[in-house]
């Protein structure tokens, strides 16, 4: 199968501009198109130290979900967390931890802060992942981050 790649952002719908009060002729309908990446790097109960996780998000970009894909369930009576975060130094500043115990399949992630998420700021931003095992001795999971490209959105 072919891929194409566009540079973006990429926006939908069919009338550009509004230039009256009448829906479907003259009212702005234009949207963005959402976009997602998946982790290349698995983290296991092993990642313990900030890992980049192969996620780049472009630069002004409205996150507006991240969920943790459990491939091979963490073995533990505890709870098993992953957090994400912007840089080596903390894994922790873009999403809260999130709980993957001995059952759970996959885990929706919540921002670490308010306005997190609203607007990834004038660079892009590399994602990295990091667990905390609590005595865990396997599991795996990959992260997958959606996103509006270029939303521009400023925090309030």
């Amino acid at each position: 199968m072919g891929t194409t790649t566009f540079s973006g952002p990429i926006k939908a719908g069919n009338i550009s501009n509004t230039t009256g009060t009448t829906l479907g002729s003259d009212v702005k309908n234009i949207g963005s198109v959402i976009m997602s990446q998946s982790s290349t790097t698995e983290l296991t109960h092993a990642t313990t130290t900030a890992t980049a996780l192969g996620i780049i998000i472009p630069a002004k970009s409205q996150i507006i979900g991240m969920t943790i894909i459990v491939e091979s369930l963490f073995t533990s009576s505890s709870t098993t967390t992953i957090s994400v975060g912007n840089g080596s130094g903390d894994a922790t500043d873009v999403s809260a931890a999130a709980s993957v115990g001995a059952t759970a399949t996959s885990s929706v992630m919540s921002p670490a802060a308010v306005d997190v998420w609203t607007n990834t700021g004038t660079s892009d931003v590399e994602l990295y992942g990091i667990t905390i095992a609590n005595s865990a001795s396997a599991g795996s999971a990959r992260i997958v981050v959606e996103y509006v490209q270029a939303n521009n959105l400023t925090a309030n």
